[in-house]
């Protein structure tokens, strides 16, 4: 009996067996090319009946980046994924005596398209070995995403994520390989005594526990990214809008209904000409919440074109930004958009928050008809050098894990009573207030959680939840 370890350089460079004494020792083998890959599993030998595979990033690397075209791209990656599979599943029926653990894909930052793809590339190696219907092959997510601290290359993890990035998978390789094998459709003990009964018991109760919670996870995120995606076809359709608050006037609205849309028409179009006084467009319609006396709590505007409404805002954000609060004063203007977008914003607010600090900054682009998270990596000179973009749900999925109940106090509010029972179903990490996650504890539950919480002691962010 030998161990073999089949890993790409983010193993190759960390695996030492001195360095990891406790565990069993690997025979190690570096592979990044595909080809090789294939003739590698061609020749396993029988008496290497453990085997660790840890390489798929640097085929999905080489088949994405091959195409410019996201379609084809799309395809030369199904291509690569699926070939590896097969090559994996011919070793596993030539070899029954031979078990293979496949180690999930982590990030690579460098590639801009790579972080979209990456979940349905986990789910089709789940899929794929599903499929294979081959009891001697098995999978395991092995380290947490914010775990995952790369070199300025974006493409090789530091020296600290490598080592828990290979202490995770000598880890996962104990369990897999020194657990008894236990047929889950028979009843009784591998045994045939009660404790063993019981062992068998917990590990199907266990099971079906993560099963479950993994399929709500995912379910919660496919619910969330098609709300994304409607919100923004509606969104799109009012980009010629703008909401204003903080208005006000001197004098009281007139009683006339004809006399008090022209006095609103004109105090609107004061505002703008302040905000932006080479404005030479025109008001479509103004719609005004409930008011009384001379505060106006809220309007909605329509302007002749989107190009003009764009225009208008991006004024008022220069002025804002330029710290010209005197003439501004309590005055707001912001995109029309709904109110689920809204409560997106905040939530990707406390997920910058989260992810700011010496090395890394975020900020949310939220006047737009989808929200986008942007995070900049930076040196230690404070110079940017990678920035990568994530919609909402995908920055859930990046980044979901480090939210607290209390960060969200503020997407709490906004959203009040308006999603009531399906709070999760648009925006994941948000609870019913009856079965909300309790002071200081974790805003949303994924699979994987028990792992994440053991590598709190190597994670100094994570500490600080």
């Amino acid at each position: 009996m030998s161990r073999l370890l089949i890993g790409s350089s983010n193993v190759y460079r960390f695996y030492k067996p001195e360095a990891f004494k406790r565990h069993k020792e690997y025979t190690m083998m570096n592979c990044v090319d595909l080809k090789s890959f294939v003739a590698q599993m061609d020749n396993i030998d029988p008496i290497q009946t453990e085997v660790v595979i840890s390489v798929i990033e640097n085929f999905v690397d080489r088949a994405g980046n091959a195409k410019e075209e996201e379609i084809e791209r799309s395809q030369a990656i199904f291509e690569a994924t699926k070939e590896y599979l097969a090559a994996v599943e011919d070793a596993a029926r030539k070899n029954p005596g031979s078990t293979f653990l496949l180690i999930d894909p982590i990030l690579r930052p460098k590639l801009k398209w790579y972080d979209n793809i990456l979940d349905t590339l986990r789910k089709e190696i789940k899929d794929g070995i599903s499929l294979a219907g081959q009891k001697n092959i098995t999978r395991s997510d092995v380290i947490s995403r914010a775990s995952q601290q790369f070199e300025t290359d974006g493409v090789h993890l530091t020296k600290a994520s490598g080592k828990i990035f290979v202490e995770g998978i000598l880890e996962a390789a104990k369990r897999t390989f020194d657990a008894d094998y236990v047929d889950l459709e028979e009843d009784g003990s591998v045994n045939g005594d009660s404790g063993a009964t019981k062992s068998n018991l917990e590990s199907r109760v266990t099971k079906l526990e993560r099963d479950t919670e993994e399929r709500r996870w995912n379910d919660n995120l496919l619910f969330s990214r098609t709300r994304e995606e409607l919100d923004m076809a509606a969104n799109k359709s009012k980009e010629d809008r703008i909401v204003i608050t903080g208005l006000s006037s001197k004098t009281p609205a007139p009683v006339d209904r004809e006399q008090k849309k022209t006095w609103l028409r004109n105090i609107v179009m004061d505002t703008i000409k302040m905000v932006k006084p080479d404005f030479n467009g025109t008001l479509g319609f103004v719609n005004q919440g409930k008011s009384s006396g001379k505060d106006i709590p809220m309007v909605e505007i329509r302007l002749n074109s989107v190009e003009a409404a764009i225009g208008v805002r991006k004024a008022y954000a220069e002025k804002r930004k330029e710290g010209d609060g005197n003439s501004l004063g309590k005055l707001y203007m912001a995109n029309s958009v709904t109110l689920s977008t809204r409560v997106r914003v905040d939530i990707m607010k406390a997920v910058a928050k989260k992810v700011t600090n010496a090395k890394e900054s975020a900020y949310v682009a939220a006047y737009s008809s989808r929200p986008i998270l942007h995070v900049r990596t930076k040196n230690a000179k404070g110079e940017e050098l990678v920035t990568r973009s994530y919609t909402f749900t995908d920055s859930i999925i990046r980044y979901g894990h480090m939210l607290l109940k209390q960060d969200l106090e503020e997407a709490y509010k906004r959203a009040g009573t308006a999603f009531r029972g399906q709070m999760e179903q648009h925006f994941v990490v948000l609870r019913e207030v009856a079965g909300g996650a309790g002071p200081g504890g974790s805003a949303t539950t994924r699979p994987g959680k028990r792992q994440r919480d053991d590598e709190t002691q190597n994670n100094p962010a994570k500490k600080k939840m």
